[in-house]
């Protein structure tokens, strides 16, 4: 897999996992938050990362996250709450219409 592919796969990975955590109520997130935090942690180690490092890559991606959980909101309205019962409809990476093309 080229690395452009790879990347183009994660960021989907991390756009649906923030749809996802968008359509949650806000005081349902931190626990999801804490689990990609971990994860990311987990993963940073395994490519070889030192303990601290892959700490740091970790708190990076969930900041990044939520980042992009507040982007979500704030596209779809947050003037009627912070999430409904269901997530907006998704936009995908890689589509002409958000400026990015595939390579």
């Amino acid at each position: 897999m080229s690395v452009g592919a790879a990347l183009e796969q994660l960021l989907r990975l991390i756009h649906s996992r923030a749809m996802k955590l968008a359509a949650l109520p806000e005081d349902e997130r931190d626990l999801h938050y804490d689990l990609i935090r971990r994860s990311c942690c987990e993963a940073a180690e395994h490519i070889g990362q030192n303990p601290d490092k892959a700490a740091i890559t970790a708190n990076d991606m969930v900041e990044f996250v939520r980042a992009l959980v507040g982007i979500i909101e704030v596209s779809y309205g947050s003037d009627q709450g912070p999430s409904t019962d269901r997530p907006p409809p998704a936009h995908h990476f890689g589509r002409r219409e958000n400026g990015m093309t595939r390579g």
